[in-house]
């Protein structure tokens, strides 16, 4: 027998595209294909004796598993090499009625919907322990007095439980996002068969239910055309690796010797080889390269569904899943990487609140202290702490230098009068705990503020751990309820 396959295409599509299916979609083809057997046999569409024995030899290849299905150039996919495999089992004619009413084309996006369900929820576990280990790190450094900046310049004290909640909470978002697109990705497409449904009587929600689908992708032609599940979770991808780009970065920061605010532990670090003195924060550079890559990987989903035909074709079918599982399998190295370092992250925190009592971080305090204690408008208030900030500056002093004199006169400059604050009002003014303290506004970094926010944020983060465990739960009972159904047809009970 001849070669049917050219060579080169046999080796960079066929083998390749077997490999992968192998690997990632040999348990939900075989599960779909078990599901519409049922139903099949359900409808008195196919015959209880050929469904049994399809049944059954369905059984017999999971039990084998993916491992021992070998590629064979007979075959032009996994598809046709499964059914070869089944029919040695079960008889030619009772495979060849396996099929009817399916085609490849709703098996396979039905297929890719199974394995992103995966992949999302165990995204969605990775990202809480990542988010988990935010809030606990928050929680130790509700006081951990720091600069914040903006423009990369230095702004106004916070604390560095403050910063850490706020990168949780855009994290928290990622996980509502992931959450969104559950009832838009769950639906099942089976039953669409090549594009315009089928002619037998078919019950499409029986094997949606029996697959832990929560409904239908109804339309049929848009069941086998629709792609955006994977857009969508490309796109939610590419949302989440830029929080933890723009966070990762700041630790890349903060570990520089002319900084110093943090430090990882010898675990996270690798050393020169002809420098005895560096201390490479290497986890974090691999943690941005990752990032970075796995963002290519998100654009190029979404790159590839331009410019394509609306209906069953490779492009955003079978030649998406690699780029997919690629993303998918990067996220949960990235997020399981990134919640260790913050775990092992070490502060020093007196340098840390050294910066933001040297600089002039505390500055909008002093005009807020003018306006609020000296009765002048804030207008006024901010170009008399500006005045103070220029003079100061101009001597090389910083704004704990300031004292009751220097800050009358450029009020009188400013206003025409002296600023009225006491030494007492001043000193408060220009100390960053006092700063920190009275911003206990919702939200603010006010430790007392910031200790309910973060029992807030902890339930919130409970709430989605529960969420994805009843999703998991759910597809786990379906999955059940498969297999019980089909042993009670093996046993010749009536499958409920």
């Amino acid at each position: 027998m001849s070669e049917r396959w050219h060579p080169a295409y046999r080796r960079i599509v066929l083998e390749t595209g077997f490999a992968n299916a192998r690997a990632h979609f040999f348990y939900p083809m075989m599960e779909a294909t078990i599901a519409h057997v049922l139903m099949l046999e359900r409808q008195g569409i196919m015959d209880r004796d050929q469904a049994k024995a399809v049944l059954a030899a369905c059984r017999q290849v999971i039990s084998r598993g993916p491992d021992t299905v070998e590629y064979d150039p007979r075959y032009e996919d996994l598809f046709f090499k499964l059914e070869a495999d089944l029919a040695e089992l079960a008889g030619d004619e009772a495979v060849g009625n396996m099929h009817m009413a399916m085609s490849r084309n709703d098996l396979d996006t039905a297929m890719y919907r199974m394995v992103l369900r995966g992949e999302v929820l165990r995204a969605a576990a990775a990202l809480a322990t990542l988010r988990g280990a935010l809030l606990d790190k928050a929680a130790e450094h509700v006081e951990t007095i720091m600069p914040a900046h903006t423009h990369n310049q230095q702004a106004q004290p916070t604390t560095l439980g403050h910063y850490l909640a706020a990168v949780e909470a855009e994290l928290a978002k990622d996980a509502e996002r992931l959450f969104g697109m559950w009832p838009r990705l769950n639906r099942s497409p089976l039953g669409a068969a090549a594009l315009a449904t089928t002619g037998f009587p078919v019950d499409r929600d029986l094997v949606a239910g029996l697959l832990g689908f929560e409904g239908l992708v109804e339309n049929s032609y848009e069941a086998v055309a629709s792609a955006d599940f994977s857009a969508e979770y490309a796109a939610w991808a590419h949302i989440l690796l830029g929080h933890v780009s723009r966070f990762v970065n700041d630790l890349m920061f903060w570990c520089t010797n002319e900084v110093a605010a943090v430090r990882l532990p010898a675990g996270f670090v690798q050393i020169s080889s002809i420098m005895p003195q560096k201390r490479n924060p290497v986890a974090l550079e691999h943690l941005r390269a990752f990032a970075t890559r796995a963002m290519g990987d998100a654009a190029a989903v979404l790159q590839q569904m331009h410019n394509v035909p609306f209906g069953d074709i490779n492009d955003v079918n079978d030649d998406l899943q690699p780029i997919l599982r690629r993303l998918s399998a990067a996220l949960l190295d990235i997020l399981e990487l990134l919640a260790e370092v913050v775990k092992s992250l070490e502060v020093d925190r007196e340098l840390l609140h050294r910066r933001a009592a040297d600089g002039f971080a505390t500055v909008t305090e002093l005009a807020d202290t003018l306006a609020r204690e000296a009765g002048l408008s804030f207008r006024t208030a901010h170009r008399i702490a500006s005045r103070v900030v220029d003079e100061l500056t101009r001597t090389g002093r910083g704004l704990r230098a300031l004292d009751l004199a220097l800050l009358d006169a450029c009020s009188q400059e400013v206003a025409g009068r002296p600023s009225g604050l006491s030494e007492e009002q001043l000193r408060k003014a220009v100390d960053p705990v006092h700063f920190v303290a009275i911003r206990s506004v919702r939200g603010g970094p006010a430790p007392s503020e910031m200790r309910r926010y973060l029992e807030t944020a902890l339930r919130r983060l409970q709430d989605d751990r529960k969420r994805a465990t009843e999703l998991e739960a759910g597809l786990k009972q379906a999955r059940e309820r498969l297999h019980g159904v089909v042993q009670q047809l093996l046993e010749g009970q009536d499958n409920a």
